[in-house]
Parts: C-alpha cells; sequence; structure tokens
C-alpha cells in the first residue's frame, strides 16, 4: 500500500507485559513498515525489543517510570520532536497519559488505541486527534465518538505435525485452553468441571507460574488420561486444528488472541463473558459463572448441539473479513490517512 503522504509513523508502548497489547502493536508495526513507504518506530522499554520486526526503528526508554515523573514526560517530548514524525500513536492508559502530558512540547498528531475499558476517560480521550477502540464493549460507556477496528491476526497455516497427532487419541471431542498459566485465567475451574465430562479430553496449552499446581491438580482428581499439558512455544493454529472446542475461561482485558485464531480457523468457542467476548459470540457460549458445573453444561450443550455450524457459521465469514491483520492494518492506515489529509 503506497501513501506519499504518510512518511513518519511513531508507537508508544508503555505497558509491563507481554501480552495482547504489545502482539498488536508489534504485529500492526511490521504490517505497516513491509507494505507502505512509512518510516516506523517505536518507543518502548528495551525488554520490547526482541518482540519487534528488525526494519522497526526501536527506540528505547524507561516507561517503568511513573507517568509524572518528569524526565520521563520530558525525554518522551523530545524523542517525538527529534524524529519529527507525522503520527505517533499511543497503546493502552499509560501511553495515552504520556502523550496528553507532552502535548504541549510537540506538534506532531496523536492517535491513541484504547484497548481496555478502564482506561482513558472521555475527559483524556478527548484530547487526541483521532481514537481507536478494539471493540464495542470497550467504549460503550463512552460520549466520543471511536473507531472501533477489531484486532486482527496473520491467519497461520498449521504445519504438519504427525507427532503431535499421535499423542493425542481421538477417540473423545478435544478441549483447547491455550493461555499463560495464571491464576487469572480459570484453568483449574475448567480442570475441575473435567470430572463432569467424562466424554472429552483436554490440551492445556501453555506456560507460567500455576503450571505444577495444575498438573497436580490433574493428578489429584485422576484425571491423567484425559488432560495433557503441552508447552506454550508450540504454534497455537496446530492445536486449534485439533480441537472440536475452544474454551477461554479467563477473566480477559480487551480480546483474547486464541478467541480470533480459532474464529479463523473456524472453530468453536466458550468464552468467560468478561473482557470483548460478548461483542463476538452467541449467548449460549459465554460463560454466565465460573461454577465448574456451569462450565461442564456449557460445554457438554454446545459439544451436543446439532447446528454448531449454523450458529458460527455469520462469525466465521465475519472473521475472515474483519479479524485478519491485514483488514485490521489498513483500517488504521485509513485513520491514519484521514488525520494527515
Amino acid at each position: 500500500m503506497c501513501s506519499p503522504m504518510i512518511q513518519t509513523i511513531c508507537h508508544l508502548i508503555a505497558s509491563r507485559e507481554h501480552g495482547g497489547l504489545e502482539k498488536h502493536v508489534a504485529d500492526l508495526s511490521r504490517w505497516q513498515a513491509c507494505n507502505t513507504n512509512a518510516r516506523v518506530a517505536v518507543i518502548a522499554h528495551p525488554r520490547y525489543l526482541t518482540t519487534l520486526d528488525e526494519r522497526i526503528q526501536f527506540i528505547p526508554l524507561n516507561t517503568d517510570r511513573s507517568r509524572h515523573h518528569p524526565n520521563l514526560v520530558w525525554r518522551l517530548a523530545n524523542l517525538i520532536r527529534k524524529g519529527e514524525y507525522q503520527i505517533v500513536h499511543g497503546h493502552g492508559s499509560k501511553s495515552a497519559q504520556l502523550l496528553a502530558a507532552v502535548q504541549p512540547y510537540t506538534e506532531t498528531r496523536q492517535v491513541i488505541t484504547r484497548h481496555n475499558v478502564r482506561h482513558p476517560r472521555d475527559k483524556l480521550a478527548s484530547a487526541f486527534d483521532a481514537r481507536i477502540a478494539i471493540s464495542n464493549a470497550t467504549v460503550a460507556n463512552s460520549k466520543l465518538d471511536w473507531n472501533i477496528i477489531h484486532n486482527g491476526v496473520e491467519l497461520v497455516t498449521p504445519a504438519a505435525n504427525a507427532s503431535l497427532q499421535n499423542s493425542l487419541p481421538n477417540d473423545k471431542p478435544r478441549l483447547l485452553v491455550a493461555s499463560r498459566l495464571i491464576k487469572a485465567r480459570n484453568v483449574d475451574l475448567l480442570i475441575e468441571a473435567m470430572q463432569r465430562l467424562p466424554e472429552c479430553r483436554l490440551m492445556v496449552l501453555g506456560d507460567g507460574p500455576e503450571k505444577e499446581t495444575l498438573r497436580n491438580q490433574v493428578s489429584e482428581l485422576g484425571l491423567e488420561q484425559r488432560v495433557t499439558f503441552f508447552t506454550g512455544d508450540n504454534t497455537v493454529a496446530n492445536f486449534i486444528e485439533m480441537a472440536d472446542l475452544v474454551v477461554i475461561p479467563g477473566a480477559v482485558e480487551g480480546t483474547p488472541y486464541t478467541l480470533i485464531e480459532a474464529l479463523l480457523h473456524r472453530k468453536p468457542v466458550i468464552a468467560n463473558r468478561s473482557g470483548n467476548a460478548i461483542d463476538y459470540l452467541p449467548s449460549e457460549y459465554l460463560l454466565d459463572n465460573l461454577e465448574p458445573r456451569h462450565i461442564a453444561e456449557k460445554i457438554d450443550r454446545a459439544l451436543s448441539r446439532a447446528n454448531i455450524e449454523q450458529d458460527f457459521g455469520p462469525l466465521f465469514e465475519r472473521a475472515g473479513e474483519e479479524f485478519t491483520l491485514e483488514s485490521m492494518a489498513r483500517a488504521t492506515w485509513q485513520v491514519y490517512s484521514q488525520l494527515i489529509a
């Protein structure tokens, strides 16, 4: 995509995580560097250098300091002025607060993307030249105008993996939970629900501080034959391909990437009502609470629905049109183009 008008873009990450927001910036900046003539930079803490494409100009900044730290605001303002960027795009609440703080010292057009419901509120958000939100639910309480651009992912074709296929018998419906194994993801409650689902197998894909505790839980419940753990460095697409149903029990802010990938691979999903799942899934596939009995009932009902394809058909089509990296990046570029024009 060629746009002679947009020549310089800078993204700002000020978070501490390695989650959906950071993946969003890595994917979007890579697409822009590969598909436009713009010079693309990312200002972020040094820990994010390895997550970015080598075509991105990386500018390290210790964003772990308080947003009220005068040196942080001053350094950021200097970096933006020095780069002479046409657009600076801030992601998440702290980035928005920092960009608002440097407005008196810079003349660059500013765009923010709102990734979760908490921030930035309208008083802060109104200060920006353009606003993007990753879902309707994220800005349901806002009175401002937002560009709704859903997170998109690159569709990865599952590689043939005979050893993986052979590691899990195909004699029962296979469930998949793929996430960082921390308490907030509620994988323990899904494992507890497996006691009520004797006709199912569960694939747990991921790593994290809770992994050993979850393994012990599986052992105590005598579920070793039906619950299998896999390490998180495996390709998610391979597991989605093997699954009959993807389950997302965690209270996730924003949109879980596993949800988007599953829909792109035309696999049905059951998810926690929190975050943006309500923007995507039919109500029958949303968890109303996290009681293991309720989780088991929802899964059992979903697997026995004769018209599950019918339930998800329109969603699968929508995913192919709206939830790809290409569609997300082009829509974002459109926002930039309108600003510069």
